[in-house]
């Protein structure tokens, strides 16, 4: 499973998202938000932003409208997640340096 994700990883970073069947994008998508909910940081969502444009980019979900729809909604609700993540840490950074 490893070798999977590592060569699943190394076709997302090439851009060649033809390559990678849509099962396997969307897996690599549940974990990741599995993830998140264990470790809800910025970093993370980022990432997540950046998986749903691949997905987004994906034949199966180009030909399809209803599937580019739903993720072009999950897609500005994680970007909207990230903001918040951000401006949270901002915050909490900016905080930290007041009271020190």
């Amino acid at each position: 499973m490893e070798q999977n994700l590592d060569s699943i990883a190394t076709l997302i970073k090439e851009k060649k998202t033809d390559d990678v069947s849509f099962v396997k994008l969307h897996s690599v998508l549940c974990f990741l938000l599995t993830q998140f909910h264990k470790d809800q940081c910025p970093k993370l969502a980022h990432f997540i932003v950046n998986h749903l444009r691949l997905v987004i980019e994906h034949p199966d979900v180009a030909a399809s409208p209803d599937s580019q729809t739903l993720y072009l909604q999950l897609l500005q609700q994680w970007q909207n997640i990230t903001t918040v993540l951000l401006e949270q840490r901002q915050n909490l950074a900016t905080e930290s340096k007041n009271i020190h």
